[in-house]
């Protein structure tokens, strides 16, 4: 049987496993689900990293995954669509749940609809469309917890070095062939 994570408040007497199948426990004692989200979009070491922490700060890590309509309306185009997203994602170790088309701006609600006992994010700042932080809310009840972002890595920087390599790429086959 897959390793049995427990779930729910310190009155829970049932766990499930990774696979959702539930299996009973006597043991009370506290477990802590914990909330990320996000785009996820051509995943690297750095949101497994930012996972890997975010799980360290609980027992349960649920991760919500934005639609590819959510992610064009606040950022632009993903370069994977939202189903690639959610099994990348799914495949990521330290992740226990994922929610897929989980919205982009993170409330008190979407916290309590997953029983989550706060949410979790970078230290970088994520904004919708209309500049507001899209943690703002969760903020404000104390309900969020920042971990650090990897140095070095990101989407945008990995989309940079491609169009760069591209380049140089192009440059090289050019001078080479005489062009």
């Amino acid at each position: 049987m897959a390793e049995a994570e427990k779930l729910g408040s310190d009155n829970a007497a049932e766990t499930h496993t990774k696979d959702g199948a539930v299996v009973e426990s006597n043991d009370k004692k506290s477990f802590t689900r914990v909330w990320c989200d996000g785009c996820y979009d051509m995943v690297h070491f750095g949101h497994a990293n930012s996972l890997r922490q975010a799980k360290e700060m609980g027992d349960y890590l649920i991760v919500g995954v934005h639609t590819d309509e959510e992610i064009r309306k606040h950022k632009g185009p993903p370069v994977f669509n939202e189903e690639e997203r959610y099994r990348m994602v799914r495949a990521i170790k330290w992740v226990d749940e994922v929610v897929e088309g989980a919205p982009y701006v993170t409330t008190k609600d979407t916290l309590e609809k997953y029983n989550c006992a706060f949410c979790v994010h970078g230290d970088d700042i994520t904004m919708t469309a209309d500049g507001k932080d899209t943690y703002q809310e969760v903020k404000d009840a104390k309900l969020y917890r920042e971990c650090q972002r990897t140095a070095g890595i990101s989407t945008t920087d990995l989309v940079g070095r491609m169009l760069l390599l591209t380049r140089d790429h192009l440059n090289r086959s050019e001078s080479e062939e005489g062009w």
